[in-house]
């Protein structure tokens, strides 16, 4: 479990560093990003992925699935883009994973 705990704290905390990176300086144009953009990825893929950092922290499965189901629309346009963009989708496809399994080994203690 304790493991479970760090590999979802990491991915979160690197999720939240790569979309940080990608929105200050991102690599295909030179002038900064727009106010709706920072908004939108803000409230649709980096506060879901703060919040995930505390689930995972603190052992709550069902709100770490909540977070990554959160940012999981956002990440799944990134996608369908042909750039950098698309790693996106490793965060939160990475935290249902953990926090299925974070379910499933709380389920099984009880």
């Amino acid at each position: 479990m304790r493991i479970l705990r760090v590999i979802g704290a990491v991915v979160s905390i690197g999720s939240f560093l790569f979309c940080s990176f990608i929105l200050l300086q991102n690599p295909y144009t030179y002038s900064s990003v727009e106010p709706d953009v920072f908004i939108s990825f803000t409230i649709m893929y980096l506060m879901p992925v703060m919040v995930a950092i505390y689930a995972s922290i603190s052992r709550k499965a069902k709100l770490l699935l909540v977070c990554s189901i959160w940012a999981l629309p956002l990440s799944l346009y990134g996608l369908a883009t042909p750039s950098v963009f698309k790693f996106f989708v490793i965060g939160p496809i990475l935290l249902l994973i953990v926090g299925i399994l974070m379910l499933k080994n709380t389920r099984f203690k009880e």
